[in-house]
C-alpha cells in the first residue's frame, strides 16, 4: 500500500493555503504543488512553501509553470529552447533547496516540424544537464509520457519505452520516470512494461478515464472505465515505494468537477482506492 497524494490541479480552484489545509483533513499525506498556485514574491514563495511540512504533508512532486523544453498547448512561450531551459533551471535553482527530495515533472514539449529526431537529441543533451543541476541541488526529475491525445500537442513521448529511451540516453541517477495511469490507459502489457522500469519510476499518479471530450477531461477514481490494477501491479513489481497521487484535470467540459464538491471528488477516489488495496 502506498501513501495517499494529491496535485493541486485536482482542485484547480482551490487556493494553494486551501489545498494544504483541505488535504490534510481528507486524508492525504503527500502533495504535488504546482507552480501556478504559488505567490510571485519569492519571499512568499517561502513561506507557501513551508506549509505542507506543519500539516503533515510530504511534498511528493512539483509542477512548473514551464516544464518542458519545447513549446506546448498549456505553455506556449516562451518559445525559444533555451529561454525554456533557463527558465526550468531558474526555477529549480529558487525551489528546489527548499523542497529537498521532491521529484520535478517534465514532458518533452512539441517536435516542430514533426523532426522528432532532432529533439529527442537537444533533449537528451539538455537533460543531461537538467539533471546533473538536479542532482547538487538535492532533488530529482520525471519524465511524464502523456496520452497519445497530447501528441504534437504537448510531447512527442507517448509511452514508456519512449520515456525509458531518453531516460537510457542521459543515463543519469536523478532523472527518471513519471507514470499517470490516465496517460498509460488502453496500452497493452501494463503490468510488465511498467515492471521493466525498475528502480526509474520515480512519480506515480492515477485517475480514471472515459473517452476524452477535451484534453483536460478525467474523473475520480472508480467513476469512468480504467482497470487501475494492472496499473497498480506493475508499480508493486517495479518495486515503487512513492506516494500514489491523485491527478484529476477537469476542463472544457459540461460536467466539470471543478464545479462540482471537490472534497467528495478526493473522498470517492480514496475509497475506491483503498478498496483496491492502494492507499494505507
Amino acid at each position: 500500500m502506498w501513501t495517499f497524494g494529491i496535485s493541486e490541479v485536482t482542485t484547480w480552484p482551490w487556493s494553494f493555503e486551501e489545498d494544504v489545509e483541505r488535504y490534510a483533513a481528507l486524508g492525504a499525506r503527500a502533495i504535488e504543488i504546482w507552480e501556478f498556485k504559488l505567490d510571485r514574491d519569492l519571499g512568499r514563495r517561502r513561506e507557501q512553501l513551508a506549509l505542507p511540512a506543519h500539516h503533515g504533508l510530504t511534498v511528493s512532486s512539483f509542477q512548473a509553470d514551464v516544464h518542458a523544453l519545447f513549446p506546448t498547448r498549456l505553455q506556449a512561450v516562451p518559445a525559444a529552447f533555451d529561454a525554456r531551459r533557463d527558465a526550468f533551471v531558474r526555477m529549480l535553482d529558487q525551489t528546489a533547496p527548499l523542497l529537498p527530495g521532491t521529484v520535478f515533472v517534465l514532458n518533452t514539449g512539441i517536435a516542430k516540424d514533426g523532426d522528432v529526431a532532432r529533439a529527442f537529441d537537444r533533449t537528451v543533451l539538455a537533460y543531461g544537464e537538467l539533471a546533473r543541476r538536479a542532482a547538487e541541488l538535492g532533488v530529482r526529475l520525471a519524465l511524464e509520457p502523456l496520452h497519445p491525445l497530447a501528441m504534437n500537442e504537448d510531447s512527442f513521448v507517448w509511452n514508456l519505452e519512449g520515456a525509458r529511451e531518453i531516460v537510457d540516453a542521459v543515463g543519469h541517477d536523478a532523472l527518471g520516470i513519471c507514470a499517470d495511469a490516465w496517460n498509460l490507459a488502453g496500452q497493452a502489457d501494463l503490468r510488465a512494461r511498467l515492471r521493466a522500469c525498475g528502480d526509474r519510476l520515480f512519480l506515480a499518479q492515477v485517475s480514471d478515464y472515459r473517452r476524452p471530450r477535451s484534453y483536460l477531461d478525467r474523473l475520480a477514481v472508480g467513476d469512468g472505465e480504467l482497470d487501475l490494477r494492472p496499473f497498480l501491479d506493475g508499480l508493486r513489481d517495479g518495486g515503487y515505494a512513492g506516494p500514489l497521487v491523485l491527478e484529476i484535470f477537469s476542463k472544457d467540459v459540461p460536467d466539470s468537477l471543478y464545479d462540482g464538491d471537490l472534497h467528495a471528488v478526493v473522498r470517492r477516489s480514496r475509497t475506491a482506492l483503498t478498496a483496491l488495496g492502494a492507499v494505507r
